[in-house]
């Protein structure tokens, strides 16, 4: 399960690094498209790319993979927590429900799977 999770991730963090305005624009709006928009976001595809490839590593090796499934779990809890926070006047209308599904949804996953050495790995 866990190779899974980083397998989808992976596929989001390569999205960000390559067209983080096509990929963000529903999540952060116009800033997606700026050139400071692009610097972080491509930033955040970096972290999630880097997590999730060490979330796969550690799993296909039958290492512990539940630090990197925790870390995963923070990451996205942090990105869940700033959207929250920003004043949603500024954010495309489906931002807010669209974090709580993904990073909410992910964050729990990860979590869950931490949780759960057997399923971990």
């Amino acid at each position: 399960m866990a190779v899974g999770f980083a397998v989808l991730r992976i596929g989001y963090a390569v999205g960000l690094l390559a067209a983080p305005d096509r990929v963000a624009r529903p999540w952060v709006g116009a800033a997606a498209g700026s050139p400071g928009g692009a610097v972080a976001l491509r930033g955040l595809g970096a972290r999630d790319l880097v997590l999730s490839v060490g979330v796969a590593a550690f799993a296909l090796s039958g290492r512990d993979v539940r630090p990197w499934l925790a870390a995963c779990a923070v990451s996205d809890a942090a990105d869940l927590s700033a959207t929250l926070l920003a004043p949603g006047s500024e954010l495309p209308d489906k931002a807010k429900p669209g974090a709580v599904a993904l990073a909410g949804g992910f964050g729990a996953l990860g979590a869950a799977l931490a949780a759960h050495e057997d399923l971990a790995g």
